[in-house]
């Protein structure tokens, strides 16, 4: 699969995103569709169609957008993720579905375990960033020492969720946070990528030099944003 088939250019693929902040991405559910068709049989569809409906109905806990809004993000994650990769089986899409939800929602990890099985429980909770201590350059180095310890997936997952959050870093108008945040991809998410999922390597070194240059975006008002063809 062709990269270019996926994700378009950077311009486009900021302003998709910042639409679907005043209103679900249609583009998501495109996405999603491929991915679901690229799944090798029927029972992994249907294994990563239960996970979308249970973290559809989920309640988000996200700030300044709503649950429907919200969830556009893990949506696309999860079929970035298996697109990109290349994954047959649901693994992947199921991990990414539901990246998020112990940091966003009040789903506990019993309730993942019991509910998807303890394999992807414990990659959630791999995958779940202690904020208090985020930006602790220990923290941080055993944080990503667990992710490479851990299974593709969680690489895949956590590079893809970089990629999605970066179109929109510019909405912080902390600068300083900003640069810590491309500092983290520069140290520990650009090396990930050439190692777990190389065909996207020049794609994210290129946006983490847009975001650079780039800087503070503001928050698009609805009357005034239309997405580009």
């Amino acid at each position: 699969m062709n990269l270019s088939d996926t994700l378009n250019d950077i311009r486009l693929e900021r302003m998709r995103r910042l639409m679907g902040l005043l209103e679900p991405d249609p583009h998501a559910l495109v996405l999603w569709k491929r991915a679901m068709a690229a799944l090798h049989d029927d029972a992994e569809r249907s294994r990563l169609a239960h996970a979308f409906r249970f973290a559809k109905g989920l309640k988000y806990h996200h700030v300044g957008l709503t649950s429907d809004i919200y969830f556009s993000h893990p949506l696309r994650v999860a079929a970035l993720a298996i697109l990109i990769s290349g994954a047959r089986d649901a693994g992947t899409g199921v991990l990414a579905v539901l990246h998020n939800v112990l940091e966003v929602s009040d789903v506990s990890v019993d309730i993942l375990s019991e509910t998807f099985g303890s394999d992807i429980s414990n990659q959630i909770e791999t995958l779940t960033v202690d904020r208090d201590v985020q930006w602790d350059k220990t923290y941080k180095e055993g944080y990503y020492g667990g992710l490479v310890a851990g299974p593709l997936s969680v690489r895949v997952v956590k590079i893809v969720d970089k990629l999605d959050n970066l179109f929109v870093l510019g909405l912080n108008p902390d600068a300083s946070v900003r640069e810590k945040y491309l500092a983290e991809i520069e140290d520990f998410v650009l090396p990930m990528t050439e190692a777990s999922l190389p065909s996207l390597t020049a794609y994210m070194r290129n946006l983490v030099q847009d975001c650079h240059s780039t800087g503070f975006i503001e928050r698009p008002a609805a009357t005034n944003l239309k997405e580009e063809t």
